[in-house]
């Protein structure tokens, strides 16, 4: 009798703990809820801009960035707008600290920041300076490149990121060019960059200076006789279709520099969020050098069969001709260095 006056105690309590186990993982499962709805982070929205038309390597490497973006850190909202303004109008646009007064959050362009902000550094983007893309990185990563970021970023507004490979600048004509004598009289499309100006004008070229997005109708309408730039801005903007000939002078290792607004990524940014827009632009920058470094075969194939006839002169005495007018530059404007040490790194 006593054995079982007891066994409805045992159900009593076996039930009991039953409904106490199951109150207690509901509780820990409402604490778990709102503890990751508390650790979400808020959207934040991020517009990558450039200057280059689509087509661009640089703008493509945008595109990789917010694919890159996404796959790390989804709540971050990337777009991509290309063809903005130009390559000095764009900059002002873009140091502003107002998300409504800027023009975007992040920046691919050329060197054009460096001759704006901190132009004793502007050999970076200097012809025959440096020698191929290997020494660029090398140059970046030294002393002399951390001293560039610090002076982009105090007196341009701008967070320095990991160049963008966009090949050696070649040159664009409808005459052969191929030797230093031929470049007497030719009228020069070169972008409003005096230290460019300083090195060619020299060799006798009359210089045409035409933004970006009117290099096309210049040449077409012969405003302009030549133009130089990368094999990537020659084909997206069909130079082509205006210009027979493709002067292999290598006389520049191009490259883009993908920036930050510095108010944006400082203050508006998590310390989380600053290193994964980081990583994903360092990626974004090697895919790009990377495709660059795989398309420039296909990228002179592409225009020779646009119409394009390759030249290959005598780099060497173009280099030797213009070699007292960057040593000038490195005298009275490239101050914080000299060629020598460059060249050394």
């Amino acid at each position: 009798m006593a054995e079982a006056t007891r066994l409805p105690h045992k159900t009593a309590r076996r039930k009991s703990m039953k409904i106490a186990l199951k109150s207690l993982t509901l509780s820990l499962a409402a604490t778990l809820a709102a503890g990751l709805a508390q650790a979400a982070p808020a959207p934040v929205s991020l517009r990558v801009v450039t200057p280059f038309a689509n087509g661009h390597l640089l703008a493509d490497t945008a595109q990789q960035f917010k694919r890159e973006l996404a796959a790390s850190a989804p709540h971050i909202q990337v777009s991509v707008q290309a063809g903005v303004l130009n390559e000095q109008s764009i900059n002002p646009a873009f140091q502003k600290c107002a998300p409504s007064e800027r023009v975007g959050e992040l920046l691919l362009t050329g060197g054009q920041p460096i001759q704006d902000y901190a132009p004793e550094w502007f050999f970076f983007n200097g012809p025959y300076v440096i020698r191929d893309f290997d020494h660029l990185q090398r140059v970046w990563n030294s002393r002399i490149g951390d001293s560039l970021r610090y002076q982009l970023e105090t007196k341009g507004g701008m967070v320095s990121f990991a160049p963008v490979y966009r090949g050696f600048r070649q040159f664009t004509s409808n005459q052969p060019i191929n030797s230093p004598a031929d470049f007497q009289g030719v009228k020069l499309r070169l972008p409003p960059v005096p230290d460019w100006i300083s090195v060619w004008q020299p060799l006798g070229v009359a210089p045409v200076q035409v933004p970006l997005p009117g290099i096309y109708d210049a040449l077409k309408t012969g405003s302009a006789q030549a133009s130089e730039g990368d094999l990537t801005q020659i084909k997206s903007l069909k130079l082509n279709e205006v210009q027979k000939q493709l002067v292999i002078t290598n006389h520049l290792v191009g490259f883009g520099m993908p920036l930050a607004n510095a108010c944006f990524f400082r203050n508006e940014l998590s310390t989380t969020d600053q290193e994964k827009v980081r990583n994903a632009m360092h990626k974004a920058a090697l895919w790009g050098s990377r495709k660059i470094q795989q398309d420039e075969a296909r990228l002179l194939a592409e225009l020779q069969t646009g119409g394009m006839q390759l030249v290959t002169p005598d780099a060497a005495a173009i280099r030797k001709a213009a070699e007292p007018a960057i040593r000038q530059l490195f005298a009275t404007r490239w101050t914080v260095t000299d060629w020598q040490k460059v060249l050394a790194q």
